[in-house]
């Protein structure tokens, strides 16, 4: 089957952006028939690595880019996050589960539960990071 892409936005780094980036994850979820309970996941993920971008990549910087791309392939829906910033190792999403109250990796942690899969595609034509993560569509959709 072919790829549907169901979503195409750019976003400016700053925090007040994350509501808006919510509510379009949150749309598009629907869309696809996830209940409700998944999709506040789903978009707690997007919004833990939005805000990882900002914090991060961007150092807190407010005037970036944030590029995201949501897609179906008839099975998945993938969320690509591309931002412009230094490459970041692939390593930073390989963390050893911590005790909950401990910070550190607990967004990563967050990310990896919620997504059937999370990870870089780096290529030698991609400027930034992209993050790529997957998750199965709900049994009804496939």
């Amino acid at each position: 089957m072919q790829s549907k892409e169901l979503l195409s936005k750019s976003w400016i780094s700053c925090p007040s952006q994350l509501s808006d980036i919510r509510k379009n994850i949150s749309d598009v979820c629907r869309q696809l028939s996830f209940v409700e309970q998944d999709i506040n996941a789903i978009v707690l993920a997007i919004d833990e690595a939005c805000t990882n971008i900002i914090r991060y990549a961007y150092n807190d910087c407010r005037d970036e880019q944030i590029e995201i791309t949501v897609f179906t392939d008839g099975k998945q829906v993938i969320f690509r996050l591309h931002d412009f910033a230094k490459h970041v190792s692939k390593d930073c999403l390989n963390f050893e589960p911590t005790p909950a109250l401990e910070p550190g990796g607990l967004g990563v942690q967050l990310m990896q539960k919620v997504m059937d899969s999370v990870e870089f595609i780096h290529t030698s034509t991609c400027k930034g990071n992209l993050l790529e993560m997957k998750k199965d569509l709900p049994k009804e959709n496939t």
